[in-house]
């Protein structure tokens, strides 16, 4: 939950870079508000609150695995060149899994402890506040209670830290699983349908640039985002007001105000993720 290291690449690999997944639905669960009066925001939502996870990464600890895991994969990437001198192409497949998994299993054991402490912490800090919920402060535009200085303190302190024992109260803010709903057949069908079209793209403005400059370089790029951008709405604004329906009539099932995705919930809310994807409008 907290850095950047340990909470959006669990498993980063070695030796080579993934490619940049489509942005299917970004836009639709980051914040997918109902059409609920301002006035019922203002007086209703009094149980949310927000922590600062990027500034708990740089407490000392997180700072220092951080560290320790950045030195662990330049060690690491070395060797994996080493091991992969002379193979096979399935062979370096299976080392690149294998060195994966290592930087992966290290990974778990430098941050697990201090994301459990980090949990703990806050979970502990919203049940003392009663807030139903809390969210990363990167959503954040206006309202919510700021915990971040209470967690950080409780951090800070010496000797375990005791989350607890009750549940967090049932909370009117809903989150969806992005990465379950990526993986339904129809969503990563348009996914890979669109990828496909973009590297197919990207080729022919390669060798559609050979030799040019200036205004017929310009217009020969200006041509390719106009197709790329095109081949977006009809693959895959569908999908994106697929889901967008889906969430919606979910949250109004469930008198939800508000879904966010679930990377930036951080404790408590409603998980309304089986409910979509049971949706008829994503099958």
């Amino acid at each position: 939950m907290v850095g950047n290291d340990s909470r959006r690449r669990p498993s980063e690999g070695i030796g080579r870079s993934r490619n940049p997944r489509a942005a299917v639905l970004a836009a639709v669960v980051v914040a997918a508000l109902l059409c609920f009066a301002p006035q019922a925001l203002a007086t209703d939502i009094t149980d949310i609150g927000f922590v600062d996870q990027a500034l708990l990464g740089q407490l000392g600890p997180f700072r220092t695995a951080q560290t320790q895991f950045a030195q662990f994969q330049r060690s690491l990437s070395g060797q994996f060149q080493a091991a992969i001198k002379g193979k096979s192409q399935a062979q370096q497949q299976r080392i690149y899994q294998d060195f994966n998994g290592r930087a992966a299993r290290r990974q778990r054991e430098l941050f697990g402890p201090l994301l459990g402490r980090a949990q703990a912490s806050i979970a502990s800090v919203a049940a003392n506040k009663g807030l139903s919920v809390v969210v990363d402060k990167s959503i954040i535009i206006f309202g919510g209670l700021d915990i971040t200085k209470d967690v950080m303190n409780m951090l800070n302190q010496p000797g375990p830290v005791i989350p607890p024992i009750n549940s967090p109260t049932p909370s009117e803010v809903g989150f969806v699983d992005q990465a379950q709903l990526d993986a339904l057949p129809k969503v990563k069908k348009a996914n890979d349908d669109y990828l496909q079209y973009r590297q197919n793209l990207q080729s022919q403005l390669n060798a559609q640039l050979a030799g040019k400059q200036g205004d017929a370089r310009t217009a020969v790029v200006n041509k390719f985002n106009q197709q790329l951008n095109d081949e977006q709405k009809k693959v895959l604004q569908p999908i994106v007001d697929a889901t967008t329906k889906a969430i919606s009539d979910v949250a109004k099932q469930k008198s939800l105000l508000l879904v966010i995705d679930a990377t930036n919930r951080v404790y408590g809310g409603t998980d309304v993720t089986a409910d979509v994807l049971k949706s008829k409008d994503l099958q």
